[in-house]
């Protein structure tokens, strides 16, 4: 099991940050979800540099046309005063459009940034493995789940090699635009294949080692607990709190998204 440098417990980051995910999404207001927003998109950066731009590029995207499907699709106040906040040609977006717009788009945006970026501090698999030790859950669930990691990781190499294999000798396609598709629908009989032959090897490997006979199962490194994994879940519980306390009061609803 790989560690990540900064030397964490897989658990710990994701336990950390759920009070944040949670509060993010029971908040009425867009402060807080605009901020949450703000600080995960950089600690994506901070967290890999290559890996994390590309996400938080991505988070944004989603954010962004996630809120502005809403802003256009919120009905319009026709009673009282309804203030133009906004005015591109014909189209005109009144305050409350605009609120529920960046209420709903930052909300998603920050839920995941946030988790993704337990990903990044973390594998899935060593997530998994410490769930089984910290909080035992049985190891036939978790480790269903590392299996279905490593099938997705073992189809996504097999599909580079058939890329490649279709560069090397061409692809018959009227139009260059379609050659991608081409690619990727002749490429499902060998992925279809490959995904077959992989499941006989992994159940044979689990029937071999006796999947599911015993109660528990020994691991090469198990995660360990240390002083810094507390006080990680300890600022990130106390960070919430901290951004919950100012709008105990009016900004917090179980109703409203």
């Amino acid at each position: 099991m790989t560690r990540h440098p900064v030397g964490f417990d897989p658990l710990s980051p994701f336990t950390a940050l759920l009070p944040l995910m949670v509060l993010t999404a029971l908040m009425a207001t867009p402060q807080v979800p605009v901020l949450v927003l703000a600080v995960g998109t950089l600690l994506l950066l901070v967290a890999d540099p290559r890996r994390g731009a590309l996400a938080a590029l991505t988070v944004l995207a989603v954010a962004c046309v996630i809120g502005a499907s809403l802003a256009l699709s919120a009905p319009i106040e026709r009673v009282g005063a309804s203030e133009t906040v906004l005015a591109l040609g014909s189209l005109e977006l009144q305050r409350n459009q605009l609120l529920a717009g960046v209420r709903l788009g930052c909300k998603l945006g920050s839920i995941m940034s946030l988790c993704v970026l337990t990903g990044l501090l973390s594998r899935p698999e060593d997530l998994l493995r410490a769930l089984t030790t910290h909080l035992r859950v049985p190891y036939r669930v978790a480790y269903a789940g590392v299996a279905a990691i490593s099938f997705r990781q073992r189809l996504a190499a097999e599909y580079r090699v058939v890329k490649e294999a279709h560069a090397l000798r061409g692809t018959r396609a009227p139009l260059p635009v379609l050659r991608p598709l081409v690619r990727a629908w002749t490429a499902v009989p060998a992925l279809t294949a490959g995904a077959v032959r992989h499941a006989e090897r992994v159940a044979a490997s689990m029937d071999a080692r006796g999947f599911g006979a015993y109660r528990e199962r020994t691991e090469r490194h198990r995660p360990r607990w240390r002083r810094r994994d507390t006080v990680l879940v300890l600022t990130g519980w106390a960070l919430a709190a901290w951004l919950a306390l100012p709008f105990a009061d009016g900004g917090l609803v179980l109703h409203d998204i």
